[in-house]
């Protein structure tokens, strides 16, 4: 290719040159600011710094099936025992376990007698503090229908008991 600065015929590489993406050569390439840029598949050309930001962001911005995400963690029926047996083993008070997770003495008496559900915040700092797991992980349970001769999509009918 031709460089577009000096005009020689050989190898080139899109770079920026004072803002505006050119073809340039090896020797020309001290001109250039930054790194190389990227032609996208509209034909804009960006710089690759920003082609490595907008990718990262299509990665997270991404829609993600939640329901395909594996083993699904809830949280246990027995957590408050769960909580109480482990605090009691390492020979806390209630007030002693609150204020090193920095909470009301009030909260761990509830989630101890399971008269609140924790929120994910609490879950885990708890978790953190006494070294234990407060959830437990879901199976996937096959779900057969009686008319599976059929092999046809469920309806309401299907969850119908008849008597």
């Amino acid at each position: 290719m031709v460089c577009e600065m000096c005009g020689k015929e050989v190898r080139t590489k899109l770079m920026m040159v004072e803002g505006a993406p050119l073809n340039v050569c090896e020797g020309c390439q001290k001109f250039a600011v930054g790194e190389t840029v990227v032609k996208t598949d509209t034909g804009r050309v960006i710089s690759t710094p920003i082609a490595d930001r907008l990718q990262q962001r299509s990665r997270r911005m991404g829609s993600r099936d939640i329901y395909n995400q594996g083993s699904e963690k809830i949280i246990a029926d027995d957590y408050g025992a769960r909580v109480r047996d482990k605090r009691r083993q390492m020979g806390m008070s209630q007030d002693e376990l609150a204020k090193k997770i920095n909470e009301k003495k009030s909260i761990i008496i509830k989630v101890e007698n399971q008269d609140i559900r924790p929120s994910d915040k609490l879950v885990s700092t708890l978790e953190r503090a006494l070294g234990i797991s407060l959830k437990d992980s879901i199976e996937e349970v096959e779900v057969g229908t009686e008319k599976e001769a059929f092999k046809r999509s469920m309806t309401l009918g299907d969850f119908i008991k008849y008597e």
